[in-house]
């Protein structure tokens, strides 16, 4: 007999299309009301990684970034 496993919901913030004035404020709210692991996708903007990688820094979080076949994301561990 096979069972249908339901992929578990993948939390992940997607900041395509935010101005970098709003992502502050966004990542505020994301990160401190979800329980890591979650994903934030940044594209491949430097200055948006920048400003989400500064963020993490300066609030302690643990995270990687990107993968060997995607570099336009950071997963917060």
């Amino acid at each position: 007999m096979t069972r249908n496993k339901k992929k578990s919901h993948e939390l992940k913030l997607d900041l395509h299309g935010i101005t970098y004035n709003k992502i502050e404020v966004l990542l505020e709210d994301y990160c401190f009301i979800n329980t890591p692991p979650f994903k934030i996708v940044t594209g491949n903007s430097n200055k948006m990684k920048k400003l989400v990688i500064d963020f993490l820094n300066k609030n302690n979080f643990k995270y990687m970034e990107g993968n060997h076949f995607n570099q336009g994301f950071i997963q917060v561990l």
